[in-house]
């Protein structure tokens, strides 16, 4: 289910739910993330670089450098990058959602929610848990229900659950008994914030696992 107006006592609920509303207003408009950070980074410096002569076998040496770096080099050389990518996806987000993200990156980070699934609890203040998930084109969470309502408003890219698709700016709200099994489409990262009242109920074999291992 997707709506596009909200009743009075929705907008002066759970902290949770206010940034959810708040965070698809500031959608509206809301067309590209900005470029990768360190690529700005990168070109701002290069640009404040004066021209400087060079050795005739100075492009030899640059290539012998390289060819040098070993396995451990290059690979803290792509976390770097990949540091970058995160950070700039934070940075595009729209406000009041990037500074409460950048908070929570700063403080627990990105958790493992599955293959290719990430997970960020945002702190709001309220009894209602609010994240951000990241969510890698075909993958996303198994077929399950719900205990409580789950709202999910998509940030950017986009998910298909077998109830529709949902793209960015689009509200799904899932009631108990509303099962669905939600997977980001091609194209991109999906980035989405959810605001739960319960918890997820997996179904079949994952289901019986569930029960099993919450069993008090």
């Amino acid at each position: 289910m997707m709506i596009s107006a909200y009743p009075d006592d929705f907008l002066t609920a759970d902290p949770s739910l206010r940034l959810l509303v708040e965070t698809q207003a500031a959608l509206k408009g809301f067309s590209s993330f900005p470029l990768d950070l360190s690529d700005v980074v990168g070109g701002a410096a290069l640009e404040a670089e004066s021209p400087v002569d060079v050795s005739s076998h100075f492009l030899a040496d640059v290539l012998a450098r390289i060819d040098a770096l070993d396995d451990s080099q290059a690979k803290a050389q792509e976390a770097v990058h990949a540091a970058g990518r995160a950070i700039g996806e934070l940075l595009g987000l729209p406000q009041p959602l990037r500074d409460i993200s950048l908070n929570s990156a700063a403080r627990e980070g990105w958790t493992f929610a599955g293959p290719g699934v990430k997970s960020m609890a945002l702190e709001t203040g309220g009894a209602l848990r609010a994240k951000l998930l990241r969510i890698e084109p075909g993958h996303g969470a198994p077929h399950h229900d719900h205990t409580g309502t789950e709202y999910t408003l998509v940030v950017c890219g986009a998910f298909e659950d077998g109830t529709g698709m949902f793209g960015p700016g689009d509200l799904s709200i899932k009631q108990p008994g509303q099962m669905h099994h939600p997977v980001a489409l091609p194209g991109g990262v999906c980035l989405a914030l959810t605001v739960e009242e319960g918890d997820i109920a997996l179904t079949g074999a994952l289901g019986m696992l569930q029960r099993l291992f919450t069993r008090h």
